[in-house]
């Protein structure tokens, strides 16, 4: 957990984007990278990087935190 944490807060991008779908719960592609206000190219790449961690999953397109990511996205929040 506490790499997963190093990795997370090494990037605002992954945090933003964690506290995006904590707080929405489940958001399209396009959706995340419109509110976070990044390129939907750049928001693709963290994307990856967050499923290849199993921080987050994908299902028909629709984004949403795993058990792992809500744990980790909540302690990201808290500090």
């Amino acid at each position: 957990m506490e790499e997963l944490m190093g990795f997370v807060t090494g990037n605002k991008n992954r945090q933003k984007l964690l506290a995006l779908l904590e707080s929405r719960g489940q958001l399209e592609g396009a959706r995340i990278a419109k509110n976070m206000h990044i390129a939907k190219i750049s928001a693709d790449k963290i994307l990856e990087e967050l499923t290849a961690k199993e921080l987050i999953v994908e299902e028909s397109g629709v984004y949403k935190l795993t058990e792992l990511g809500t744990m980790v996205a909540r302690t990201v929040l808290s500090i």
